[in-house]
């Protein structure tokens, strides 16, 4: 007999055939039996006394199984061998074509805080429960390219693989794919469809409900809607409903959006008495790992090369297993390495390399030079055809087409074929789990490529549709003020001018206005530069501002999230500003006039903290908008904050967080501080306390290039008094300000 008779009947009339009806059930002595139609035979399941559940279907002999689970398992309704062998064909040449470094973090819960791999997390997620209603969650967070995907598709091929002799449940791995608002159904119908199974998505959670299936949402934090992420998180509540019992879900996404406050903030059902939430944080690789991996595939020299310039410094795009792959083959062929921030070298010297893939006869006809732009338009137009259908891929008709209306009409037949041949094998795209269609080969080359799209639309005064619909979020805004630091500084003039134009009347009709201000604030670095004095009257969903902010006043606006981890803006002055949530860490430096925000999430030493109310005014206070008080025990006075020499060197600092070199005939914006009055004294000062690193380049014409690096820069930005280089060095400063001012 069952004492949840509706629950059952509900359960089975997902798997019942469309238009079939659903279950009738009656009781007997023996059970209860259920009725229904399944895969066009009229079948019966009956619920014994003794616990078992015998099954009948018409023209076929009984079956008997254990228990309900064993029943929804086999081969009529979900038939969970299937999927494990077709999962376990699906991965195993992804896994191995992948191939890099091990994935290592940090697994926190209510019971532990360990270092973890692998096993740890799969006994996190396979481990015995208390029986009741409840819920397990596994939250994996992380930067882009970190692994979090091929961490998901790691534990789904093992569990695939191992699944007759282990029976662990099976992951559904469903991810973003690439439009804007996205319900999870439809992630798990394609995910379904991907595998060719025969289980549908509304029987979903109903495996997972009962331990057979664990689900996986990949880039969660990607499922947002014009209104924030009020309707992903509100997915997430019905799901958590639906899943009491033995339910698992895993949801990756990066490190600013996913976390336990956050997640049991928003789904309140999740207390933590009942129900267990972890939290697998995914670390970067060490510089030591990084340089012994790679040096079992290319020399070494290249390897120390590579240091040298930064590549294995902390937090560096190198230190991220994709990025550490990419650059296992660029150190493999003979190009130049260049000092600029990880993304945009690592980019860059792939664009130039593909160029010289290309046949002698195209390289004849259209030089490198040549083959090197068009690899850049193709690459821009791809990212934004994608973003202008909120789509991760691009079929191959289209992909052909963009070929060769970015190649022009002066090749014949042959050459155009060439181009196409050669373009379906570029390495930034890899093959879609459709057939027929192609995808970036990681979302960072994606948001670069789109990067340059915005700017270069914009600075020719049109407005795309993927700017006027979608919504840009914080993965892309990162990546476009990295590609903005090496942008052509006229285009970027032109940019900011006609980006400040259109959102000084704001449309009531698309997103543009909302989209282009937050384009607008990732310059606010080189404000001066640019232009960009003033902003008013925006409001923005999603914002990032890196290193030290221009002179700029911003007024009469409204941030949803403002990101302002490694960033200072003491010289932006807000004026009617309301700031709901505010990302920081220890080295925020905020301005006077910055506002009481809603609440502070700060990164601190990889975790997370909340704070609202006193504690976070308290905060701001201390980063800034309160002038220090200055004793005995102020490491910098504020005479020395308000000068020059201290702007200067909160820059430099800055920089060396995004890229590990100050080159001196670099960009703009480094031309700007090796320019400034002051550097030399800065340079003396530093190199004095033994805290500046410097090489000379090798130019193929022209001066030597002089290589700047700082050491220690994170600590001089902390003013870390149990650093004695930066004591020191805080000294000297003081001292030499005060022998300027006299």
């Amino acid at each position: 007999m069952v004492n949840n008779i509706d629950i059952i009947k509900d359960e089975l009339a997902v798997f019942a055939d469309i238009g079939t009806g659903t279950p009738h059930h009656q009781e007997e002595e023996t059970g209860t039996i259920f009725r229904f139609v399944r895969l066009g035979h009229e079948v019966t399941v009956k619920f014994l006394k003794s616990g078992k559940i015998e099954y009948n279907k018409e023209g076929f002999s009984a079956e008997t199984f254990i228990n309900y689970k064993s029943l929804l398992s086999s081969t009529d309704f979900a038939n969970l061998k299937l999927w494990a062998t077709s999962q376990s064909i699906a991965l195993q040449d992804l896994i191995k074509e992948k191939n890099i470094i091990e994935t290592v973090g940090r697994l926190s819960s209510k019971a532990r805080n360990i270092d973890a791999k692998i096993g740890a997390i799969e006994k996190f997620l396979v481990e015995e429960r208390a029986p009741g209603q409840s819920v397990r969650v596994l939250l994996i967070d992380g930067p882009a390219g970190i692994g979090k995907t091929h961490f998901v598709e790691q534990i789904a091929s093992l569990r695939a693989r191992d699944f007759v002799k282990t029976q662990r449940p099976l992951i559904l791995h469903v991810k973003s794919r690439g439009r804007i608002l996205t319900f999870i159904q439809d992630l798990m119908a394609f995910s379904l469809q991907s595998l060719r199974l025969q289980v549908t998505y509304d029987q979903i959670p109903i495996l997972v409900r009962h331990g057979l299936v664990q689900l996986a949402i990949d880039g969660f934090d990607e499922l947002g809607d014009p209104n924030g992420y009020e309707t992903a998180w509100g997915q997430v509540r019905e799901l958590v409903e639906d899943i009491e019992g033995e339910g698992t879900i895993i949801l990756a996404g990066r490190e600013t959006f996913i976390g336990r406050e956050r997640l049991l903030k928003a789904v309140p059902r999740l207390d933590e008495e009942h129900h267990e939430v972890g939290v697998f944080s995914i670390l970067p690789t060490t510089p030591n790992a990084a340089k012994s991996w790679l040096k079992n595939k290319v020399p070494d020299a290249r390897v120390d090369e590579a240091s040298e310039l930064g590549l294995f410094d902390e937090g560096s795009y190198a230190l991220r297993p994709f990025f550490l792959s990419q650059i296992a083959e660029l150190l493999s062929k003979d190009i130049d390495l260049e000092s600029a921030p990880p993304l945009v070298s690592l980019t860059k010297l792939m664009i130039e390399r593909e160029a010289t893939k290309f046949p002698n006869a195209l390289i004849e006809l259209m030089e490198l030079s040549g083959l090197r732009r068009f690899v850049l338009d193709v690459l821009t137009e791809i990212a934004r055809d994608m973003a202008e259908n909120q789509v991760d891929s691009i079929d191959d008709d289209t992909l052909f087409w963009i070929a060769e209306t970015a190649a022009g009409d002066d090749f014949d037949a042959d050459s155009l074929r060439l181009i196409k041949n050669r373009i379906q094998a570029i390495a930034f795209l890899e093959n879609d789990e459709r057939r027929g269609r192609r995808r970036f080969a990681h979302s960072e080359f994606f948001n670069y490529f789109l990067s340059h799209s915005a700017i270069s639309a914009i600075s020719q005064n049109e407005t795309p549709k993927f700017i006027r619909r979608n919504i840009f979020g914080p993965d892309f805004l990162i990546t476009f003020g990295l590609f903005s630091l090496s942008a052509d500084n006229n285009e970027l003039k032109s940019f900011a001018k006609i980006a400040a134009a259109m959102i000084s009347v704001p449309s009531e009709l698309d997103r543009s206005d909302r989209n282009i201000a937050a384009l607008l604030l990732t310059c606010l670095p080189f404000a001066g530069s640019v232009g960009i004095t003033d902003i008013e009257n925006i409001h923005v969903d999603d914002s990032v501002i890196r290193g030290v902010s221009d002179f700029c006043r911003i007024s009469n606006s409204s941030f949803n999230q403002i990101d302002l981890r490694e960033c200072d803006i003491s010289n932006v002055t807000f004026e009617n500003v309301e700031v709901a949530t505010v990302i920081a860490n220890e080295i925020t430096r905020l301005s006077p006039t910055f506002p009481d925000p809603g609440m502070i999430q700060l990164e601190v030493e990889g975790r997370q903290e909340l704070l609202a109310g006193a504690e976070a005014t308290q905060w701001i206070n201390a980063h800034g908008r309160a002038r220090d008080n200055e004793s005995s025990e102020t490491l910098v006075s504020e005479g020395l904050r308000e000068h020059e020499l201290y702007r200067l060197l909160q820059k430099s600092c800055r920089v060396m967080l995004r890229q590990h070199w100050i080159r001196s005939d670099g960009g703009d914006y480094l031309i700007k501080i090796v320019k400034s009055e002051f550097w030399q004294t800065l340079v003396d000062i530093l190199r004095k306390n033994d805290l500046l690193a410097e090489r000379h380049g090798k130019p193929a014409s022209g001066p030597p290039s002089i290589f700047y690096h700082i050491p220690h820069a994170r600590e001089i930005l902390q003013e870390d008094r149990s650093n004695e280089l930066v004591t020191s060095l805080f000294a000297d400063l003081e001292e030499k300000v005060a022998e300027l001012r006299n």
